[in-house]
């Protein structure tokens, strides 16, 4: 069985869109808008996986991190 193959379809996206990216990458886009967003009510959590794709995805297409206000 290959690696890929025991990955969830989020884990292969994920790793299929981040395969290209240096560490100045993941040092651009990682910051605290990626781990974390405010709700509503004003809460703090942290950002599931589908929402960090969402914010990989922004990366990649515009080559700046999604701004905090944009979820």
């Amino acid at each position: 069985m290959d690696y890929h193959d025991s990955m969830s379809y989020v884990e292969q996206e994920f790793f299929t869109l981040t395969k290209n990216f240096d560490l100045q990458d993941w040092y651009d886009m990682r910051d605290d808008n990626y781990w974390y967003v405010t709700d509503s009510i004003g809460n703090k959590r942290e950002r599931t996986k589908y929402e960090k794709l969402d914010l990989i995805r922004y990366y990649i297409a515009k080559g700046v991190p999604k701004p905090a206000n944009n979820d």
